[in-house]
């Protein structure tokens, strides 16, 4: 199940399962960033802060499991267990990762996905 493919709405494009999870964990991780640059009120385009690439991959490894598992049950209509299932083994961050128990959400620390000038 690990390997199942996921095509990309609106395009011909094909990811496999674990690709589109840290793909649409980057886009969350951008989404965060952006939001917390409006209510600091700043112009992520002209004004000199940036977010370090070590957060971005963090929360990224932080996110991934949870996501595997909303991508489980959103793009292939599974159930929480069934999801978990087909998830269990999954090599995460090149260590072997207990799957997540129940439907509680972990959420990635946002701390350093800050802006630095």
């Amino acid at each position: 199940m690990n390997n199942d493919f996921v095509t990309v709405a609106g395009t011909n494009i094909k990811l496999k399962k674990i690709e589109y999870a840290r793909w649409l964990c980057l886009i969350e991780a951008i989404d965060v960033v952006q939001k917390k640059a409006d209510e600091l009120k700043s112009d992520l385009i002209n004004d000199d802060f940036w977010v370090k690439p070590l957060a971005f991959q963090k929360y990224i490894d932080q996110r991934l499991e949870t996501m595997l598992l909303d991508v489980d049950r959103e793009e292939f209509n599974m159930s929480m267990s069934a999801a978990i299932e087909a998830n269990k083994g999954l090599v995460v961050n090149n260590e072997p990762d207990e799957p997540v128990e129940s439907e509680e959400e972990i959420e990635p620390d946002l701390a350093e996905l800050e802006l630095v000038n």
